[in-house]
């Protein structure tokens, strides 16, 4: 019975231990994972991909487990690539001898062309034999050849190189300043700097040129400027339009304009479109559309003269200048400080402050003005002001005056210097007449005036006879 027993309780012991170790092995197979990796990749036969063609990208992904992967997804993603198959890899297992690998197409995308590098992104999800899910990422670099960016295009571009280049490189006008009503010349220079001549080279302002194509949409070779922007300077004399005729490459041609600025146009920096119209070579005709900008003024418009007839000026003698500056613009204008000047002259009171002048207003002021010289001479007179650029300026002009010799006043002689003075002539009476006539009778002389008649002493009785 013992021994029984002892058979029995063995069983037992049997039962516990298997029924203990059982669940080991369910449980180390639990914890093994698949292990993902890639172990190569090429984004071609070079080394870098073109910025301008599609490109084959290949790689090869591995198993670093003894779990085998199942279900295996990959999605590819990039900010710098586009793939062109989808993006999306799919295996259903991968155990771990197998290296299985697969070829995808990508183009660098547009934004990215001018970069040297770009990244690839890539998600592998994936299972083991219970079903729990992995997922890997996995980043691919490639780069990108900036050198071949045009080798892939095979289209030839020498006609764009050879073209010609018309430009303004300078600009004048004969008029300066320019302001409302004023006639001037404006004269351009115009160079050719590009690569091929030009030929029936046309210049046209203002803009506005149309070159209508026919009806198998080549452009004619007739131009159109009646559209050009001409509302501040019209040309006067002739058109818009200036033929300058051929222009090879690295000369220059000059051409003048007659122009009027508009009566209408207010102060202020005004562009003038120019266009340029020519003949490529190969019979093209092509349009350079350049900008020019004229300055309009409204500069003061005054008169100076004397408000009165200032008189004779001697010379040495002080005599008041009766100065008058009078507006003759259509607008208020502001001046500054005047000053009256002349040569080998002394001026008194010449300065002066003028101020804010209405259309028609006057400003008067006396300078005393004393010549050291004779004949004509220049008053000149300088007034400052601000100019509608903000910029100072100084109004000139000058009044001719002729000066005088100094003036003589007569002086008489002082008693005792020079010749003994005259006498005033006294009137004769009766009896120095008589007595004149009785001298002259005798031949003696009647004497001047002057003498004094001999008086004879009369006797009693007598009848006034000497």
């Amino acid at each position: 019975m013992n021994q029984a027993l002892y058979r029995f309780s063995a069983a037992v012991l049997l039962l516990v231990f298997l029924l203990a170790c059982a669940p080991l092995q369910p449980a180390a197979a639990q914890t093994a994972q698949p292990l993902l990796y890639i172990d190569s990749y090429s984004p071609g036969p070079n080394s870098a991909v073109s910025p301008w063609a599609p490109f084959n990208f290949t790689f090869v992904i591995k198993n670093n487990s003894h779990a085998a992967a199942r279900n295996v997804v990959m999605t590819f993603s990039s900010e710098d690539f586009v793939p062109l198959d989808g993006g999306v890899f799919t295996l259903e297992s991968i155990e771990i001898n197998d290296a299985p690998g697969t070829t995808l197409r990508f183009r660098v995308s547009d934004y990215s062309s001018w970069k040297y590098s770009g990244v690839i992104n890539a998600t592998a999800t994936y299972t083991d034999d219970a079903g729990t899910s992995y997922s890997t990422s996995f980043v691919f670099y490639v780069a990108i050849a900036q050198s071949a960016a045009a080798s892939p295009t095979k289209t030839p571009t020498p006609g764009a190189a050879a073209k010609p280049q018309l430009v303004i490189s300078g600009y004048s006008t004969d008029v300066d300043p320019l302001q409302p009503g004023s006639a001037f010349k404006l004269k351009l220079k115009i160079a050719n700097a590009g690569v091929a001549d030009a030929s029936n080279v046309s210049l046209v302002y203002g803009g506005g040129v149309s070159l209508a194509p026919n009806e198998q949409g080549t452009p004619q070779p007739g131009i159109s400027g009646s559209t050009g922007d001409l509302t501040n300077f019209a040309p006067v004399g002739s058109s818009n339009v200036v033929l300058l005729g051929e222009l090879p490459v690295g000369a220059s041609v000059e051409t003048e304009q007659q122009f009027v600025v508009n009566v209408s146009t207010v102060p202020g920096a005004y562009p003038l479109k120019v266009s340029l119209v020519y003949t490529a070579p190969g019979g093209t005709r092509a349009v350079d559309d350049q900008l020019i900008t004229l300055l309009v003024y409204a500069l003061p418009q005054l008169e100076v003269s004397f408000y009165r007839d200032p008189g004779m000026f001697y010379n040495g003698m002080m005599t008041a200048l009766p100065i008058q500056i009078t507006n003759l613009s259509r607008k208020t204008t502001v001046l500054g400080n005047m000053t009256v000047s002349s040569e080998n002259a002394d001026l008194q009171n010449n300065t002066s402050l003028v101020g804010t002048l209405d259309p028609g207003g006057y400003f008067t002021w006396d300078v005393m003005y004393t010549p050291f010289g004779e004949g004509p001479t220049k008053i000149h007179v300088s007034i400052n002001y601000t100019d509608d650029f903000n910029q100072l300026r100084v109004y000139e002009t000058a009044l001719e005056i002729e000066v005088q010799p100094p003036m003589e006043i007569p002086q008489e002689p002082l008693p005792g210097e020079g010749e003994m003075p005259v006498e005033p002539e006294q009137p004769v009476g009766f009896w120095a007449k008589i007595w004149n006539v009785i001298k002259g009778f005798l031949g003696i002389g009647t004497g001047s005036s002057t003498e004094q008649p001999v008086e004879v002493p009369m006797e009693e009785g007598s009848k006034n006879v000497p």
